[in-house]
């Protein structure tokens, strides 16, 4: 007999938003995904600075001139350089993905680099 294995047992919440108002994420990207029942959210998703691989919840706000981004749960994430790939957070956002029934996800950092870069030149 298999035992199946809960990956998402494995991952630690990140701190209450009382505890952790702000994080600085490098390491970023951010992926857009689309639930079986039709919604469609953006994911920011990096290396937090001090701390390990982070998924935030959805995206709410995007500041480009101060280049941070505010989660509907309220934390504020500093942007930290450009776009890149966190193996953590990778893995983290595949458990996340498939205990919410994530049908489609679509990697849209370049879109929100677009806007950012668009205001600084």
């Amino acid at each position: 007999m298999s035992k199946k294995i809960d990956l998402f047992a494995s991952i630690r919440p990140a701190n209450p938003v009382t505890h952790e108002p702000e994080a600085t994420i490098y390491n970023w990207s951010i992926h857009r995904a689309t639930y079986h029942d039709g919604d469609v959210t953006d994911h920011l998703m990096g290396s937090i600075v001090g701390k390990n691989g982070r998924v935030t919840s959805a995206v709410k706000w995007l500041n480009p001139v101060a280049r941070t981004i505010i989660t509907i749960s309220g934390r504020v994430y500093q942007l930290s350089g450009s776009p890149g790939f966190s193996n953590e957070a990778d893995f983290i956002w595949q458990t996340w993905k498939n205990k919410h029934d994530v049908i489609n996800d679509e990697e849209v950092s370049i879109e929100y680099e677009k806007r950012i870069t668009n205001i600084i030149n």
